[in-house]
């Protein structure tokens, strides 16, 4: 039993960071680890010549296969998708060993708007995307993995690379650098900015920390009222979050979070989140400015913000 638990408290980490960048849930994420672990205990491993690769290829088939089966779930979706959101004092997991305790885990960016990112692409996309980039496997581990050649998987790769760098060419899962540190520090302005305005329902002063262009996306999962269609440009945005103050809608007043390794914002009621608000930065030469903002209402993916 020991050295079963040993085992789970090394791969789990990397595991959960796996499948949790491919699924967009934690939940979905942490009973997959738990399953693929159960089921490699039964087998025999003596002819298992690399244990981290083979729990690696397991549980990437069992995530490619759950976003199979969740394929049309997804495209009837009310609104907007979004991952579920994972705050940092809920990381410790079930028995608090942590979900980024391995040093690679945390140098691979596990931020909201990375997560958004990870899920334009396709599911073979992102399983190499993140082996590679995140945790770093060889192609030749990719492809027992995945029943490739090496040569289909390079390519695989560098077209998931192009499709992230196209569209937020400042996504890296580098380690924390001067950059990381000023866009920490805008989004803490953003915050302070926004819980002024949530409070006297004037919006007008948080406008210059957004960009013109910025887009705000709402996921209730058809179980909450919010905007199902995406609102972009500044002004709306401004109007959007007055309508809401107007109507009394935040009145609890927000809280500061810390989630997926970044300031956030949450709205509670009764001691359990109803909303969570995830920013996506983009440099700017004046500095970092908003670009995304995310709102998350869905109830079941607010279940860890208790």
């Amino acid at each position: 039993m020991a050295t079963q638990e040993a085992h789970y408290a090394e791969h789990r980490p990397m595991l959960f960071g796996l499948a949790y960048r491919m699924l967009g849930s934690a939940s979905d994420a942490e009973d997959i680890v738990q399953d693929v672990f159960a089921r490699y205990m039964r087998l025999d491993a003596a002819g298992i010549g690399n244990e981290k690769a083979y729990l690696a290829k397991m549980t990437t088939n069992r995530c490619l296969n759950e976003l199979q089966s969740s394929k049309r779930r997804r495209e009837a979706y009310t609104g907007s998708w979004l991952p579920e959101p994972l705050p940092d004092e809920a990381a410790g997991g079930r028995g608090g060993e942590g979900y980024w305790s391995d040093p690679a885990e945390r140098r691979g960016n596990i931020g909201y708007a990375y997560l958004v990112l990870l899920q334009k692409l396709s599911p073979l996309e992102r399983a190499i995307y993140v082996l590679k980039e995140t945790i770093g496997f060889e192609y030749a581990d990719l492809a027992d993995m995945l029943d490739k050649t090496e040569a289909s998987c390079r390519k695989t790769f560098s077209r998931a690379q192009a499709k992230v760098k196209e569209a937020a060419p400042s996504a890296s899962s580098a380690p924390p650098s001067s950059l990381d540190e000023e866009r920490e520090e805008a989004r803490e302005r953003f915050i302070d900015a926004f819980l002024r305005a949530s409070d006297t329902g004037n919006f007008k002063p948080l406008l210059s920390f957004l960009l013109d262009e910025v887009t705000l996306l709402s996921d209730g999962g058809g179980k909450v009222r919010t905007a199902l269609n995406p609102i972009i440009g500044i002004g709306r945005v401004q109007a959007f979050f007055e309508g809401i103050v107007a109507k009394g809608a935040f009145k609890e007043g927000f809280r500061r979070v810390r989630l997926n390794g970044e300031p956030g914002l949450a709205l509670y009621r009764d001691g359990q989140a109803t909303i969570v608000l995830c920013l996506e930065m983009e440099r700017e030469p004046e500095g970092s400015r908003v670009r995304s903002i995310y709102m998350v209402r869905n109830p079941d993916k607010l279940t860890r913000f208790g």
